[in-house]
């Protein structure tokens, strides 16, 4: 274990960081065919998000997701019908790990506290880590839900250190959102851009302490 200084405990993103969305590409691509679905989804998703944060007119991440789907269906000209609807929907409770989260996980736990912090709903994180088979690796699974805010409000950050009982700059959040980052590095985390994709950072003002093309960059083989 190449155990990183200077932490006391290490937090996770869920979408996009721990599971893949590749599964929920190929059930959008049964759907609507070439165009571009995931990518209007996930974007209005968190155009909601963030519109819904500045309002204070929260509802919760499962039926902003659902109203996020309808946006972009609408935008692409797009009309599933409900079991359609409802197959896209339950992708999102049905992701698979990317392939090397759980063995990270298992030797990072073994030094640290983890935890996952999330915009997604609580049944949604439960179901979705369930799933996924990654519920016993985390002593947290936090919801925005808990704040009735998202992500990048400084108050879903604070629920980590207040549950961990440890301070901001002694945590590493790890996401692969740029978004994310730039909330986390602002909060005081010791923020880890998760950047599988080798994508440029939105210049959002703020830096990642690390970047990582995987979470096998965050420990050592062979030791």
């Amino acid at each position: 274990m190449r155990k990183v200084p200077d932490f006391d405990a290490v937090v996770f993103d869920l979408y996009g960081t721990l599971v893949d969305l590749g599964a929920l590409a190929e059930r959008c691509r049964e759907v609507a065919g070439d165009a571009p679905l995931l990518d209007r989804w996930r974007a209005k998703q968190l155009e909601h998000a963030f519109i819904r944060t500045i309002l204070a007119d929260y509802v919760d991440f499962w039926q902003l997701t659902a109203e996020a789907l309808d946006a972009a269906c609408a935008e692409l000209a797009l009309r599933p019908t409900a079991g359609e609807r409802d197959g896209l929907l339950q992708g999102w409770l049905e992701l698979a790990p990317f392939p090397d989260v759980p063995g990270v996980l298992e030797r990072l736990a073994s030094h640290w506290p983890l935890a996952v912090l999330s915009n997604g709903s609580p049944a949604m994180l439960e179901t979705g880590l369930t799933h996924a088979g990654l519920v016993g690796y985390f002593q947290e699974v936090l919801s925005a839900d808990a704040v009735r805010r998202y992500k990048p409000d400084p108050a879903v950050y604070a629920l980590a250190p207040a549950a961990l009982v440890v301070p901001p700059e002694r945590i590493l959040f790890c996401s692969a959102n740029g978004f994310d980052i730039a909330g986390a590095a602002s909060f005081g985390f010791r923020a880890c851009w998760v950047n599988r994709s080798g994508q440029p950072l939105d210049a959002l003002g703020r830096q990642p302490a690390l970047e990582a093309s995987s979470l096998e960059d965050l420990v050592e083989h062979g030791d």
